[in-house]
């Protein structure tokens, strides 16, 4: 179900809208909140308002811890809840929404959301509350793995894979964590090198042996049929992946690439990734039998390699702006800032990478101690973003910590003043503005 915008929503929307924003403005949290479920109970596809209404309940929570009192409406709208589920999922999904009003941190809660919104084929409202509470717990497992979830459910693999990786991170030990992660790596690079029906990666993700041989089988025979087709040859690469057979599809990208005479940039990265996934399932046996010190060798050399790979692509492509912005992400992760700003700067030049390549190049200023120019990045940066997005935030609150760094309180006030405008319940943002700064 698609997300709707203000300006595309049914009449008699704007009055509830307008009316709570003034109210929020007014720190009159409960009628801003009355209003906003208004809005939601005529459109609940209106994600930037659930946004709103989830802020201001956020904001309420801070000021006025629920009692006993919310525990016992609490348990009350957990029955409706369950009743709910077999009858209409919109009403389930707003006795959710009234449940997170109560306490929109409480993991019971947000569960009872999260399952509401999927149930309503709305798992976009899901995904936005689990977005919003990580900011606020960037290593709380509970948010992240069912987010992980959902992300790969909606097929955001890019943003599936980040999750994986925080959640790897955090259990490092975790030979679930570790396949997990290996597997949203392929759909990643599946989807990035065009592999396949979409809708092909959840069904192939864990395939049978039997059905994989099969499909590895039926593929060959199509090659053997028609050897120049390459999407063939690819689609053998990702069954081979998919079981686990990462030699065969190295071997079987290598061919690919051949045929093209060597010079491919799509292919060429498609099978470094490849590469990659071999190492990566070679760490994850490595941490099962318990061996820590080969998972830490070979993860050190899987990303000096990644790192040589990359270089290599940029020397051979040159102008291929996006190897240039992906190098200079990984240079960034191994703390190579000066190396690293010199391909943001390139990179740059990429319409669709600019400013992403702006906030990394300021980042690795501010890893250097070069404040004032990593400001001047920042602020660049923020200025060519026209909605207040969560990337523009997150910029704005760089842009923010950077001035208090740097001592100009009075600046980083006015970049912390703009998220609270919109999203009280940003990060710590309330407390920036409201204790520190008096507001």
């Amino acid at each position: 179900m698609a997300e709707v915008k203000l300006e595309d929503a049914p009449q008699g929307v704007r009055t509830f809208y307008d009316k709570g924003i003034s109210a929020m403005a007014r720190a009159n949290l409960d009628y801003a909140m009355d209003m906003f479920e208004a809005v939601l109970h005529i459109e609940p596809r209106l994600l930037d308002v659930r946004r709103l209404l989830r802020t201001a309940a956020m904001q309420k929570y801070k000021t006025h811890l629920p009692g006993r009192l919310a525990s016992v409406k609490r348990a009350g709208n957990l029955l409706k809840l369950a009743m709910g589920r077999k009858t209409d999922p919109f009403q389930t999904l707003e006795t959710a929404e009234k449940l997170m009003r109560t306490d929109p941190f409480n993991l019971r809660n947000v569960k009872a959301l999260r399952e509401a919104a999927v149930a309503a084929g709305l798992p976009e409202a899901a995904i936005q509350t689990l977005e919003i509470l990580r900011d606020h717990r960037p290593n709380d497992l509970a948010i992240l793995e069912p987010l992980a979830n959902l992300y790969r459910d909606a097929k955001q693999s890019q943003n599936e894979y980040d999750c994986r990786n925080r959640i790897a991170r955090l259990k490092p030990n975790d030979a679930a964590a570790l396949k997990e992660l290996k597997d949203s790596a392929a759909r990643n690079t599946m989807e990035k090198a065009g592999w396949g029906k979409a809708e092909s990666y959840r069904d192939v993700a864990k395939p049978q042996e039997s059905e994989a041989k099969g499909d590895i089988e039926s593929c060959m025979e199509k090659i053997r049929r028609e050897p120049d087709n390459l999407n063939y040859r690819r689609t053998l690469a990702d069954l081979h992946l998919h079981a686990n057979q990462f030699d065969k599809a190295i071997q079987t990208l290598e061919a690919c690439l051949e045929k093209t005479g060597g010079s491919d940039p799509q292919l060429e990265r498609a099978l470094a990734e490849a590469r990659n996934l071999k190492t990566t399932h070679e760490i994850a046996q490595a941490e099962e039998a318990g061996d820590t010190a080969y998972a830490t060798k070979l993860r050190k050399k899987r990303d000096a390699v990644r790192i040589d790979e990359a270089a290599r692509r940029v020397q051979r492509y040159p102008n291929d702006l996006q190897l240039r912005f992906e190098y200079g992400q990984l240079l960034f992760e191994s703390e190579r800032y000066t190396e690293a700003i010199q391909q943001f700067q390139q990179a740059q030049r990429n319409p669709q990478r600019r400013v992403q390549a702006l906030f990394h190049m300021a980042m690795s200023f501010k890893q250097k101690g070069q404040f004032d120019i990593a400001l001047q990045q920042l602020e660049t940066a923020c200025g060519e973003l026209a909605v207040m997005d969560s990337g523009k935030k997150e910029m704005l609150y760089e842009l923010a910590a950077l001035c208090e760094t740097m001592g100009e309180t009075d600046r980083a006030v006015r970049f912390f003043k703009e998220i609270y405008a919109v999203d009280i319940g940003y990060r710590d943002v309330a407390v920036k503005v409201e204790q520190t700064y008096g507001s």
